[in-house]
């Protein structure tokens, strides 16, 4: 299996116009998003992509990414090298983040010879971004109504306009796409949710998804559980297959590519199904009320000693973990109840017959 940086160097020398749009430019595209492209284009700047190229050489690019981002910096190089995508140029690049809000924010617009393409940037490695991802369970957030203003702004007659994101990036694209005037969403050619939870149906009527059902892609890896969270029926999806395993199919740079066209698997991964269905019963069991507390305890309880990252959580460790458990217990009964049930519904739920019959096969000898 071919991986996106592969991609990349088989379509370098062709230009997008040649070849028409693929699934996996979007990918490359929502890749890019998670570069802090403000050295080349903030401040409302016009750049080429391939001027990217310096930052990399010099080792200061910075992948706002949860973790080190190593294969997305892959991509990305790869992307700024190549005729295909290093020769587009990127404007509105906008990255606005408010720990009080809390907000993160981020897209950028790349041109092509006929088209464009809105990439709103996913989730970065901030406690108040993550805290965001959480409040889509419970209220509209500032960055999807920013995602909305972003969109009617940009799209405009003459060009052939696409959007997407990759995670929370996708949430906000499906908002937007959801959202805008009739007129803008004329114009819009297709919508990418690259494993991109959906729209919580305690905060959205999602009848508003019929606005959209014929011009948007749902791309899941095998294992998927961000993108199945609030999960959006949409006709046209696609599972496809990832170089890696369990919940680290979440990163893009890892799903695979088959002569140019996306490596399709023919389902999900039936762990990840059961995880699925464990989460969704746990969300139901908890009413909107109950979910602003639970998410405000439990981010006031990972940031009371001090951490702003989600890296910064995972440096400190056991010490980190053995802080942050004593502030949980003082939490209400609401959020301690709600902590409490998740365990009870994956017992409740059960495992697979499948994960049953493979730990009989590992735990049976070889025959000699």
């Amino acid at each position: 299996m071919d991986s996106l940086t592969d991609y990349i160097g088989w379509m370098k020398d062709f230009p997008i116009s040649a070849t028409g749009f693929r699934d996996a430019d979007a990918m490359v595209f929502c890749a890019l998003s998670y570069l802090d492209l403000f050295p080349v284009c903030g401040d409302g700047q016009t750049a080429c992509v391939r001027e990217c190229r310096r930052m990399i050489d010099d080792g200061t690019a910075h992948v706002v990414i949860t973790g080190k981002g190593s294969q997305y910096l892959e991509v990305i190089r790869a992307a700024v090298q190549s005729r295909r995508f290093g020769d587009l140029l990127m404007t509105d690049y906008t990255d606005r983040f408010l720990e009080e809000i809390p907000l993160q924010f981020s897209a950028v617009t790349f041109h092509d010879e006929s088209g464009a393409f809105i990439a709103f940037r996913g989730t970065d490695d901030s406690l108040a971004g993550w805290r965001e991802d959480f409040m889509i369970s419970f209220s509209h957030t500032r960055a999807q109504e920013l995602a909305k203003e972003y969109a009617e702004k940009l799209i405009c007659p003459g060009r052939q306009w696409r959007m997407g994101g990759h995670s929370k990036g996708g949430n906000l694209a499906l908002y937007a796409a959801c959202t805008i005037s009739d007129e803008k969403l004329d114009r819009l050619e297709r919508v990418f949710l690259l494993d991109s939870p959906g729209l919580c149906p305690e905060v959205i009527d999602l009848k508003c998804m019929s606005r959209v059902s014929d011009k948007a892609t749902r791309i899941l890896p095998e294992f998927s559980v961000i993108g199945e969270l609030f999960e959006a029926e949409l006709p046209d999806l696609r599972i496809v297959q990832s170089s890696a395993k369990g919940f680290l199919q979440h990163n893009l740079a890892t799903w695979g590519i088959d002569h140019g066209s996306l490596a399709l698997a023919r389902e999900s991964d039936p762990v990840s199904r059961w995880i699925n269905e464990v989460l969704d019963k746990w969300i139901r069991n908890i009413t909107r009320e109950e979910r602003i507390v639970f998410v405000d305890e439990v981010f006031d309880a990972l940031s009371a000693g001090g951490a702003k990252t989600m890296d910064e959580l995972v440096a400190e460790g056991w010490e980190g973990y053995s802080q942050i458990n004593p502030r949980l217990r003082h939490a209400s009964e609401t959020t301690k109840r709600i902590l409490a049930d998740l365990p009870k519904q994956a017992v409740i739920s059960g495992l697979p017959d499948l994960l049953r019959r493979r730990q009989t096969e590992q735990s049976e000898p070889e025959d000699k």
